[in-house]
């Protein structure tokens, strides 16, 4: 009896693991309609659950608390809040600070909401400002980018000093006043040594970009967050995603190379053929130092379209460039890929939206430029093993995401535990019934010989 009882809770547990993982990687088995199929309850789209140190902005610069380098934050911001957050910079490392700010799914957002960043100087000269819009209504989704300091890009910022991450939300009056989670990263890039020249990124031609077709598509499992996003190389990569839900990918790119991704939004079963969802799917990409480098959105309502970027070649250089997309490909690195469905494409589709990524990765990898210092805190380079080990295999999430897991064990184990209580009382009882004491071991079956237990 007692290889039975442990067969069974082992069994339990190991499907309370299973679900738990699933639960805690946003990777598990999408839904086939609004209930899930089977009479299954509906899965909710995956949610980024920021994590971090915790970090309370200060509502002047005067008592700004302190950024750390290669540190990621959490924090909380209000509408209509600005928020002010300290970082020390010397006078050689580039610097970028991101802010993303994550509403509640189905939160009420207007087109103008968002938040907007500044990074300024001790004397208010501002570095760098940028902002992120939902730039369309009900879109409720994960907004944010990255404000820069470059050393050798123009004359303002360059001198070792205290300087400070601005960080404001805009908010309609008929917007959810709730407070939104902020997830907050510093990370400092090293110069170059001195005398070292940085080699420009070769040329790929300026034709149209094509998708990729050649390959056997491999499935991904697309994660809640930059932490946790799946990781894809050059191939085609297939997934689904709900209404309501963003999906995170990254893609290794070397310095020298040029990334191509085509994202097909496939057909999906239609269930109001009359329906009219504007920027109903959505493409945009991240650099390592998750600074938004493009993007673009198309309407959807179950029928086919696609998106695609075609990302300038990494190199150095293109720090110097007028272009916006140009400048931010200037290091080598994992770039993000955030996929995302609008809520309101479930009153038109049932379940998920089948998507395809075609990732196509071009040229060979040039030489990394000549540091003075290890870029890799920051998220920069690119090594063998980061392409051999992109799998679409989402990093597990840590934090709350743990606490799913183990809540889903416990309640496994306490549900196996009655389980076998009942088990082990109707045994008992059938001993009495046959006048054999309760921990008698059963006769044979006659189906082979005796257990041995």
């Amino acid at each position: 009896m007692k290889r039975t009882t442990f067969t069974v809770a082992a069994a339990l547990l190991a499907l309370a693991a299973l679900q738990g993982r699933a639960a805690a990687d946003g990777s598990a088995p999408p839904s086939t309609g609004s209930s899930g199929g089977m009479g299954a309850p509906a899965v909710p789209p995956a949610v980024w659950q920021p994590a971090g140190r915790p970090l309370p902005g200060a509502a002047t610069t005067a008592d700004a608390p302190a950024m750390s380098a290669a540190t990621t934050y959490r924090d909380t911001i209000k509408p209509g809040e600005t928020k002010f957050y300290g970082i020390a910079l010397d006078a050689k490392s580039s610097a970028y600070v991101s802010a993303f700010a994550v509403p509640a799914s189905g939160s009420r957002v207007a087109y103008g909401d968002g938040i907007e960043l500044k990074l300024q100087s001790a004397d208010g000269d501002d570095c760098d400002s940028r902002d992120a819009h939902f730039q369309d209504e009900g879109d409720a989704r994960p907004i944010g980018t990255a404000v820069t300091r470059l050393i050798g890009i123009g004359s303002t910022c360059q001198d070792a000093n205290q300087y400070t991450l601005q960080v404001h939300r805009t908010s309609d009056g008929t917007s959810d006043p709730g407070a939104w989670p902020l997830e907050l990263r510093y990370v400092a890039e090293p110069p170059l040594k001195a005398g070292a020249n940085a080699v420009p990124a070769p040329g790929f031609g300026s034709a149209s970009p094509t998708p990729l077709t050649a390959g056997t598509p491999r499935q991904a499992h697309g994660g809640s967050s930059f932490e946790t996003a799946a990781a894809v190389k050059t191939g085609i990569w297939k997934d689904r995603v709900l209404p309501g839900e963003t999906r995170f990918y990254k893609v290794p790119v070397d310095w020298g190379q040029q990334a191509t991704v085509f994202a097909d939004f496939s057909s999906a079963q239609v269930t109001d053929a009359g329906a009219y969802i504007g920027s109903g799917v959505r493409l945009e990409v991240y650099s390592p130092v998750r600074e938004y480098v493009d993007g673009d959105d198309k309407a959807y309502a179950g029928t086919p379209t696609s998106i695609s970027e075609q990302l300038a070649p990494v190199s150095y250089t293109n720090r110097a460039a007028d272009d916006d997309p140009v400048a931010r490909m200037r290091y080598a690195g994992w770039y993000y890929l955030m996929v995302t469905v609008h809520p309101r494409v479930a009153t038109a589709v049932s379940g998920p939206v089948p998507v395809t990524l075609r990732v196509d990765v071009k040229g060979a990898a040039l030489a990394a430029p000549a540091y003075d210092g290890d870029p890799s805190a920051a998220g920069i380079g690119v090594d063998a093993h980061d392409v051999s080990a992109a799998d679409g295999t989402a990093v597990p999430g840590t934090s709350s995401s743990s606490g799913v897991l183990r809540f889903v064990a416990f309640a496994a184990l306490g549900a196996g535990t009655v389980l076998l209580l009942a088990l082990a009382a109707w045994y008992a009882a059938a001993r009495r019934r046959a006048g054999r004491p309760a921990d008698a071991v059963p006769p044979p079956t006659g189906y082979g010989p005796p257990p041995s237990w």
